[in-house]
């Protein structure tokens, strides 16, 4: 695996999919033996494989990491840079448009792509991407690591950041203004913090095809009842704004854009977003919804599973025109001020 030498970071866990337990154990140093020998854990249920669940079972991480799940990441990722028009962040990064080094965090990175992406685009950058799950490859370019690591555990990094991107983290988080406080304290004195965030539970349409009651209104509210009983909550996306402001954050930015759900939009950009949106959506419906709707709220799986194919064929019927609202949220901490001279 491609390592920058003299990491800022601290040593933990560099794993991709090609790695054997065996092999990945033998490098461990004492720190890390006991996040090691629990990372392969994979949690199995109603055919789907499921992140090591170390701090018990039904904690709450919902989100499947098999295969499947990998290619959908993937698919979201191109959504979003269809979404951004081909951009990869939204936050203007002025060390990104000079020479001057400058580090990334990536949250939740998940396969990897959006920070192997920012690390082409930006050889004079230094990106760190941390996930729960070892699903990253090893083959790199020569500024990009991963490292296996929960961003809801104390962060003990011996550096500070220039840039702290997530991606897709609603649903996951269980404290946000802790969250916020960490990436807050490890930025650089004038680094952004970006969060590009799916309202997960806003599901709608603007002319009643998805209408109060239906397959995808039951869907949304299993999934915020679910995210309450996990306390991961999952309609947190349009209150990401003031939460940087009350963590501290300066100059925040809200904008928000829609994605359609299907080939419907006349505008040719729409439309192609929105054929990657449906896709998106096909597997995405039962990633998001299959683990909190029989782990989390006891469901049967037959039950769930009704629930989840009424909505992906809902959203698949021509006639229904489904938006999925996202937020794009950025803030700066401020700069430090000088230090004035005592007369």
């Amino acid at each position: 695996m491609a390592a920058v030498e003299s990491s800022p970071y601290e040593e933990r866990i560099e794993i991709g999919d090609d790695v054997s337990e065996s092999e990945y154990e033998s490098s461990l140093t004492s720190e890390t033996t006991s996040l090691t020998s629990s990372v392969f854990n994979f949690v199995y249920e109603n055919g789907r494989r499921y992140t090591s669940d170390r701090k018990g079972a039904g904690s709450g991480y919902v989100l499947p990491n098999d295969e499947q799940e990998q290619e959908r990441l993937d698919l979201v990722h191109h959504a979003w840079t269809l979404g951004l028009k081909g951009e990869l962040h939204v936050a203007p990064l002025p060390k990104a448009e000079s020479d001057e080094k400058f580090t990334i965090l990536d949250l939740g990175t998940g396969t990897g792509i959006w920070a192997i992406d920012m690390g082409d685009l930006y050889p004079n950058s230094e990106v760190l991407g941390i996930d729960c799950s070892p699903i990253q490859p090893t083959w790199l370019p020569p500024n990009v690591r991963f490292e296996v690591d929960d961003f809801e555990e104390e962060w003990v990094y011996r550096r500070t950041f220039d840039f702290i991107h997530g991606r897709n983290l609603v649903g996951t988080v269980q404290d946000w203004p802790r969250l916020l406080q960490q990436a807050y304290k490890h930025l650089a004195p004038g680094g952004v913090l970006e969060l590009d965030e799916t309202h997960v539970t806003g599901c709608h349409s603007e002319d009643d095809t998805c209408p109060p009651g239906g397959p995808v209104d039951r869907y949304n509210k299993a999934l915020a009842e679910a995210g309450l009983k996990m306390g991961r909550d999952a309609t947190v996306a349009p209150r990401l704004k003031q939460m940087l402001e009350d963590a501290g954050f300066v100059d925040v930015v809200e904008k928000r854009i829609r994605w359609p759900v299907g080939m419907w939009p006349k505008d040719q950009h729409q439309k192609q977003l929105g054929a990657v949106a449906l896709e998106v959506c096909n597997s995405g419906v039962e990633a998001y919804g299959l683990a909190a709707l029989t782990r989390v709220l006891g469901w049967e799986l037959g039950k769930a599973k009704e629930l989840i194919n009424e909505v992906v064929q809902t959203l698949g019927k021509r006639g229904v025109h489904a938006v999925y609202p996202q937020f794009i949220v950025y803030g700066r901490k401020p700069e430090e001020k000088p230090v004035e001279a005592s007369a």
